[in-house]
């Protein structure tokens, strides 16, 4: 208990350590650019540490290179992609697709026993495809950690959700015997909500490559456990992750059917529109205050939703009345929120 009370005090150490020397040699600084001007709402500050990969990668060799080392490998490579993008060195958003891409082919061919369970007879008889399992699996991947990365420019928002998902995995794998890691998620669950301190201040974010590497681990380690154990049912997994996959799912559609380049950023997220509702009720006038506000207050939602869906995770009808019924609200609410923004 005490080496652990130290340890969560290095954690906190060690992020103030990254965001100074950030600072201080003008590195992974999230610079709003011409074409980013959509960071500016949500900020005051123009120049915020992209701590994320700096932080986390350490952190997560530390505690589980030894327990699963395949999944902390290719996590490094997502970390490395997304930090090249933090780093400006890979700008294209199609480049970093591909290579997203080619990474999780990659993995999903040297790992065949990886697959995602849908239980619907059809899907499922598909995946016995090697060629249909690694595209259905790796286009999940992708829909995921992008999903992660787009809302990670509001305050506590993607930082907030990976703790909550993180909590819940810890309890699915203590109560239900598991035993995968339980001491280690307890330290990564600290180590994020003092992430989650630094970013509700507007002090750092994730970055791409916070969000690429979290995102694919926790991806990575819930479909493991939907394998391990079949009394789980894999829409519990979906309930935790519809989120930032649906968030990124809707924008490409919404950009489409607008026909809009789905490589823009744009104002129009339902967290942006949440945003400028309550900036113009005035309630809070600092921004960085309300970006946080607003992202306690969707994952507050989202922490009931994740709680009904653990009491019922055997049980994929409740399941999958969640993830519908969550989704009918987000659509019911984004379409409230353009009308009253126009």
């Amino acid at each position: 208990m005490v080496s652990n009370f130290f340890l969560v005090i290095f954690f906190i150490f060690f992020l103030y350590l990254i965001n100074f020397f950030l600072k201080k040699f003008n590195i992974s600084l999230d610079r709003v650019l011409e074409s980013e001007n959509h960071k500016l709402l949500l900020r005051s500050d123009n120049s915020i540490p992209l701590s994320g990969t700096y932080y986390f990668l350490p952190i997560i060799f530390f505690l589980f290179y030894k327990l699963d080392f395949f999944a902390v490998i290719f996590s490094l490579f997502f970390f490395i992609l997304g930090l090249m993008a933090d780093l400006k060195l890979v700008n294209s958003p199609k480049l970093r697709l591909i290579i997203q891409f080619l990474l999780l082919t990659f993995l999903f061919q040297i790992n065949k026993d990886l697959v995602i369970n849908t239980r619907i007879d059809f899907l499922d008889n598909l995946m016995n495809y090697n060629f249909v399992r690694i595209i259905i699996c790796s286009f999940f991947f992708m829909v995921l950690i992008n999903g992660f990365n787009l809302i990670d420019g509001t305050n506590c928002l993607s930082t907030l959700n990976f703790s909550i998902i993180l909590f819940f995995i810890y309890l699915l794998s203590h109560n239900t015997n598991l035993n995968l890691f339980n001491h280690e998620l307890i330290l990564m669950i600290f180590a994020t909500l003092i992430f989650v301190i630094f970013n509700f201040f507007g002090k750092n974010f994730l970055g791409d490559g916070g969000a690429y590497g979290l995102g694919f681990l926790l991806g990575f380690i819930l479909v493991k456990i939907s394998l391990s154990n079949h009394s789980i049912s894999p829409y519990f997994v979906a309930n935790l992750l519809w989120y930032p996959a649906f968030e990124n799912l809707f924008s490409i559609m919404r950009r489409r059917f607008h026909k809009k380049n789905n490589y823009l950023p744009d104002n129009n997220h339902l967290h942006q529109l949440i945003f400028k509702y309550l900036r113009k009720k005035n309630f809070i006038k600092k921004n960085f205050l309300l970006s946080s506000i607003v992202g306690i207050i969707i994952n507050m939602y989202l922490f009931i939703v994740y709680l009904i869906g653990y009491f019922f995770y055997s049980e994929t009808n409740v399941q999958v009345a969640l993830i519908l019924t969550s989704i009918a609200l987000y659509l019911l609410f984004y379409y409230r929120l353009t009308k009253t923004s126009r």
